[in-house]
């Protein structure tokens, strides 16, 4: 790995597994943990890994200070006609989708091998029937335009989806 061939385009070294474990070829890790987990004792893969990292020569030219700094390119504001925000969507909370998917009396699976379409066609008229008595389903919406996300709008539909009538619970 620190040879010429590879030293150009690797920084640092792989130990494949530091705690034992158990494959088909037998017993391997660097290090053994007391049934108590209070020890480690370190075994001679270790030492082996030690000895070869102590011998190696790291290769030190560029340094890091001579080298370019990275530039990003932006995104564009428009793709189209179509407004783009710059600000992502939130990562998924799985607990709070549980917790969605938990509270609903049930759940609505249709057997269909074009799940999107049905789903999207599902949730437009439950949001559309929802508006109508005052309702929104901003929780559920996100808008890629405007940066705007709703607190559940990472949930995956395909496995949290609601039937209609519980959109009026929301």
């Amino acid at each position: 790995m620190y040879g010429t061939d590879m030293n150009t385009v690797w920084s640092g070294g792989i130990a494949f597994s530091y705690f034992p474990a158990t494959s088909a070829a037998g017993q391997f890790g660097m290090v053994t943990v007391s049934t108590d987990g209070k020890t480690v004792t370190t075994s001679t893969d270790f030492t082996n890994l030690q000895t070869r990292y102590t011998g190696v020569t790291f290769l030190n030219t560029p340094a890091q200070a001579s080298a370019a700094a990275s530039t990003y390119g932006t995104c564009p504001a428009t793709i189209g006609t179509t407004t783009i925000s710059s600000t992502i969507p939130p990562t998924p909370n799985d607990a709070a989708c549980k917790c969605l998917k938990n509270i609903l009396s049930c759940q609505f699976t249709p057997t269909t091998s074009n799940y999107s379409a049905v789903v999207g066609e599902v949730i437009n008229n439950a949001c559309s029937l929802l508006g109508q008595v005052g309702g929104s389903c901003t929780d559920i919406g996100g808008d890629g335009s405007t940066g705007v996300y709703g607190r559940v709008s990472d949930c995956e539909p395909s496995k949290y989806f609601i039937s209609p009538r519980d959109f009026f619970r929301l």
